[in-house]
């Protein structure tokens, strides 16, 4: 009798445990449909994007232009703030160029008209700027989406003065914060590669790659070298850059940002997905009227029998 009691308390234990061990794997299955993701944040309702061409680096973005002297960089800066066919004169709130050069340079006089332009480069002109949008951000009430965000839209380029300030400068500092301050556009804008920190190399997320460039080792083992990986290789770099670049001022522009990196022949169209060429060498049309050569301020049309951009 005792023998039948225990068996049946041990059947009734044994039946309890395997009880919880079904509602266990019950558990462990709804816990498997659960499986951990990580999920956008929702973007604020107040905040601003701007549409811009997709083939121009999107903001926020941190540009690195290199390419040596007579190469259009002025050109090529004019033509991306002051051009229609670009973000224009009124895509940013405001525009802060400091550049050793640009009292001198007559290609950049449209430039000095239109925006605040410093010769020389000084941190308290970034401080100030960081400072400024600090204080506007402390306007933004943050339980009230709805509401405009008061800092600026801002575009900030350094022209040519990288190789001139000390490395612990704020405007190496900036390429590692700038979205933070609502900094749009940030620009570098090099004749030598090297010249720049490798924090800003790090972080940039667009480069333009100016042309002619005749000192081929200093493409080949410095900027080649240095993004090459991300189009499968410094050679394939090389080869992409020579379809981008069969004129004088021609450019390779890249989107570094983007997964596989893409690459572009000027801003005109896209030649490469990474390592994997999209075009051959004789599609490029050397008879463009999209090049931008010079500009004025005359009108704001342009003139399909050349290249040559005129703006009011």
């Amino acid at each position: 009798m005792d023998t039948k009691l225990n068996y049946k308390k041990v059947r009734k234990i044994e039946k309890e445990d395997e009880k919880k061990e079904e509602e266990e794997k019950d558990k462990l299955k709804d816990d498997k449909k659960q499986i951990p993701k990580i999920l956008k944040v929702l973007d604020p309702k107040n905040l601003k994007i701007k549409p811009c061409h997709p083939h121009l680096p999107k903001p926020p973005a941190c540009l690195l232009i290199c390419g040596p002297v007579k190469t259009g960089k002025s050109t090529l800066i004019s033509n991306l703030l002051l051009s229609p066919l670009c973000y224009g004169k009124e895509y940013f709130d405001e525009v802060v160029i400091i550049s050793n050069t640009i009292m001198n340079d007559i290609t950049g006089r449209f430039l000095l008209k239109t925006f605040t332009c410093h010769s020389e480069y000084n941190d308290d002109i970034v401080y100030n700027i960081l400072k400024q949008q600090e204080e506007d951000g402390e306007l933004n009430d943050p339980n009230d989406e709805d509401t405009k965000d008061h800092r600026k839209d801002i575009c900030l380029i350094f022209d040519d003065i990288m190789g001139s300030i000390k490395r612990e400068s704020v405007a190496n500092f900036i390429a590692t914060r700038f979205r933070h301050y609502n900094i749009k556009l940030l620009v570098y804008s090099v004749q030598n590669f090297r010249g720049i920190s490798c924090v800003v190399r790090q972080n940039i997320t667009d480069l333009i790659v100016l042309s002619p460039f005749p000192n081929k080792k200093e493409l080949q083992d410095k900027v080649f070298m240095e993004y090459g990986d991300l189009f499968d290789g410094p050679k394939i770099m090389e080869k992409i850059y020579k379809i981008a670049t069969p004129k004088r001022h021609d450019f390779l522009y890249c989107k570094l940002g983007e997964n596989p990196a893409q690459a572009y022949h000027n801003f005109e169209y896209q030649i490469a997905e990474g390592g994997k060429i999209l075009v051959n060498d004789n599609n490029i049309n050397s008879d463009s009227n999209s090049d931008c050569d010079s500009i004025n301020s005359e009108s704001s049309d342009c003139d399909s029998s050349g290249s040559d951009y005129d703006f009011k």
